[in-house]
């Protein structure tokens, strides 16, 4: 029988080759599109915040509350850098100074813009008086009284009887009238502060009649 010769080898020295087949790596469409989104978002932050920071203005903000009616003081603004919205209104810092001094007109809270609307001349002087009286058809011109007309107020008797006391008072419309559904109106005037009371309780009697003054406004 023949047998393998001494030093014959079995297999070949040279190894056979091992072959490979490439395995492609799975993408996971959910990352890749999760990447590119935070990008985009990114992008657009600081685009945003880009313009933000181009529109910023210098205005003037509150920094303490400022109640109606009361004096607006150096200590109670500031100056702070705000972007600009629709619709926002602010006052520019440039105009401080213009602020300073004037009366609020509405309550301003701290932290929060100033706003135009919100302070200026006080509706009612020192030493005068604001009140509304009604006044029957008949107690008061037919043509207009436009705000700012100067008006002589005048005491009138009732039912027949003795005229109230004290002499007639000079007053200045304040508002147009408002007509109401039983022809009577009601007039907003200013009167010196000391007549106020009296004025008050002559049109509350029906005994107030208001006359236009020559040279008012028409």
């Amino acid at each position: 029988m023949a047998g393998f010769g001494e030093g014959e080898p079995l297999m070949s020295d040279k190894a056979k080759p091992l072959t490979t087949t490439p395995v492609r790596a799975r993408r996971n469409l959910r990352l890749i599109m999760s990447g590119v989104l935070a990008i985009c978002l990114g992008g657009l932050g600081a685009a945003m915040l880009y313009a933000n920071l181009a529109n910023a203005q210098s205005v003037i903000a509150v920094t303490r509350t400022v109640y109606r009616d009361q004096l607006i003081t150096t200590e109670d603004l500031a100056v702070i850098s705000l972007a600009t919205a629709p619709g926002l209104e602010t006052v520019s810092a440039s105009r401080i100074s213009d602020v300073v001094g004037r009366t609020a007109l509405t309550d301003l809270t701290a932290g929060s813009a100033l706003s135009p609307r919100s302070f200026g001349e006080p509706p009612v002087e020192v030493g005068v008086s604001r009140l509304g009286v009604k006044l029957a058809p008949g107690r008061m011109p037919g043509t207009p009284l436009p705000p700012g007309t100067q008006v002589l107020l005048v005491a009138v008797a009732r039912d027949g009887g003795d005229p109230p006391a004290g002499a007639s008072v000079m007053g200045r419309v304040a508002s147009t009238a408002s007509d109401l559904p039983d022809g009577s109106a009601v007039l907003d005037i200013t009167v010196p502060q000391a007549e106020a009371e009296r004025i008050a309780r002559l049109a509350a009697g029906d005994q107030l009649v208001v006359v236009r003054q020559p040279g008012a406004p028409r």
